[in-house]
């Protein structure tokens, strides 16, 4: 009994060196390298899975475009569907590469039960996205993005707005100093050939 006495003294003393001993100076806090951990929603994945969720079915897509004078219909093809829905995708690629430009709030819609993220910036061309999310199930119900740029005399306002699985519209504004305005619109729709 004695043996086994000494056998466990041991092994006890050994293990509490092992947990007691203190860490190197390398291991701590102040020599570790700070990581980036802001997590903002990833708006590229979002437009990308909507554009995928159009190209594998056998959509009706529609476009329509209107400015000051007049506005068309047409029914557009799956490759102009992805000409069109690929300047939303670049805005939201932008703003996931240069996410450091940008604070992020959050609100809570009770009476449309939803969230919303806001991302602004005042130095960026995209001054401000809005990200509405479903309060139950945090996915997207619409995304906002308005991007700002100045070209001499000239303020060129751009907001890209998309509707889950139903539509997006981008529009365009250019105002001058001396009150000329012009706006434009274009409107991509889709639904079920069989609605």
């Amino acid at each position: 009994m004695n043996i086994f006495f000494r056998i466990g003294l041991c092994s006890f003393l050994f293990w509490g060196m092992i947990a007691c001993k203190s860490k190197k100076p390398s291991e701590t806090a102040a020599n570790n390298v700070v990581v980036d951990t802001a997590k903002f929603y990833p708006i590229d994945r979002f437009i990308a899975d909507e554009i995928k969720y159009v190209d594998l079915r056998n959509f009706s897509i529609v476009e329509k475009k209107s400015n000051s004078k007049d506005s068309s219909s047409r029914v557009i093809s799956k490759e102009d569907f992805f000409a069109a829905s690929a300047s939303v995708l670049k805005q939201a690629q932008w703003f996931i590469a240069n996410k450091s430009l940008f604070t992020e709030s959050i609100f809570q819609d009770l009476g449309t039960e939803s969230y919303t993220i806001n991302y602004s910036s005042t130095i960026a061309p995209i001054k401000n996205i809005d990200l509405l999310l479903h309060q139950q199930t945090n996915l997207p119900k619409r995304l906002f993005i308005r991007v700002v740029q100045q070209s001499g005399d000239t303020t060129i306002t751009e907001q890209y707005s998309w509707v889950v699985n139903k539509q997006f519209v981008i529009s365009s504004a250019k105002k001058t100093n001396q009150g000329f305005n012009e706006s434009s619109s274009t409107e991509i729709s889709w639904k079920n050939q069989d609605q």
